[in-house]
């Protein structure tokens, strides 16, 4: 197996792009157009005539030493392709990051199971999805007592179900409600956001929901991208008189209603908060594990730096 570590640059973008989007396990995350805009330098290892790729996000801001992160905005990268998924091409994969990388933390897609990897550590991770293939009144049983009360009593306003809103109002509506919450989200995350939808909207690969009041102010809205029988629900958020009426409750329970029957999953993304996490569930959202990927070869005084700048 050849696999060849290519610079940006010098990527086949279209070639690369196909790989994604017919293999087997494509996901939003790995397209270019996507990879450009949650990072500011990625590279990527391919296999063949880019029947296999991998990207490696990194960046150099530590004392110049090249480290691999994982990007707000993606949750799940690792490899992609179009050949078999097995444990050993995956190793393979891993194997040729080069050593100039001295930090890996990575989070590899759904579809990417490994055991055990020498010289890393392994750490699952929990994502939250809902296969909403089966008709509404099945997906809907499965909705906890207590969402089934709150989609109930928000039917009683007079909602505006979808409407004119910007991707500017979104952002700026989840900066407020939303982002604030998340640690380490920072302003270039909230430009990287704006860059995601207006290219998503673009290429038809996304959509914004939303819930408003009669006067047209937004109680709940979400910016979910699709891709390969996937909805992620990428951005979100509820202002506090929608918090009262349990708006968000309703828009989701539109969304899985307009899309039950259809061979498509809402992929919530997960969420390290428990009350998050719970509220998914009471969807009926299910758990879908992935994997976290980790090496430090940084220095010792690296590493010493890194612990008193803390």
């Amino acid at each position: 197996m050849k696999i060849r570590y290519i610079k940006r640059e010098d990527i086949d973008k279209n070639k690369w792009d196909s790989c994604v989007h017919y293999a087997t396990n494509g996901n939003v995350y790995g397209y270019t157009w996507y990879l450009d805009n949650v990072s500011e330098n990625w590279d990527g290892l391919v296999e063949g005539d880019y029947e296999s790729v991998f990207p490696l996000v990194w960046n150099d801001k530590f004392l110049g030493i090249k480290q691999i992160y994982q990007p707000f905005l993606a949750q799940q990268l690792g490899l992609y392709s179009v050949n078999m998924l097995s444990q050993k091409r995956i190793q393979y994969f891993i194997e040729a990051i080069p050593d100039e990388y001295k930090k890996i933390i990575l989070h590899l897609n759904e579809r990417n199971k490994i055991d055990k990897l020498a010289g890393f550590d392994i750490n699952p991770r929990t994502n939250l999805t809902l296969n909403l293939n089966q008709d509404y009144d099945i997906l809907e049983k499965n909705y906890s007592k207590n969402h089934k009360r709150s989609i109930k009593k928000a039917k009683k306003f007079k909602n505006v179900i979808g409407g004119n809103v910007k991707p500017e109002k979104l952002m700026e509506q989840y900066k407020k409600y939303q982002g604030s919450k998340i640690k380490g989200f920072k302003e270039e995350h909230y430009h990287a956001g704006h860059r995601i939808i207006y290219n998503a909207l673009h290429r038809g690969r996304g959509f914004i929901s939303t819930i408003q009041t009669k006067e047209g102010e937004p109680l709940a809205s979400a910016f979910l991208t699709i891709s390969h029988h996937r909805m992620v629900f990428l951005f979100s958020s509820t202002t506090p008189l929608g918090r009262e009426r349990n708006s968000m409750h309703l828009l989701i329970d539109l969304l899985i209603q307009s899309n039950s029957g259809k061979h498509m999953t809402l992929d919530f993304e997960g969420s390290s908060v428990e009350s998050i996490a719970r509220f998914y569930k009471g969807f009926g959202a299910t758990s879908k594990p992935y994997y976290q990927i980790s090496k430090n070869n940084l220095p010792f005084w690296a590493n010493l730096i890194k612990k008193i700048a803390r």
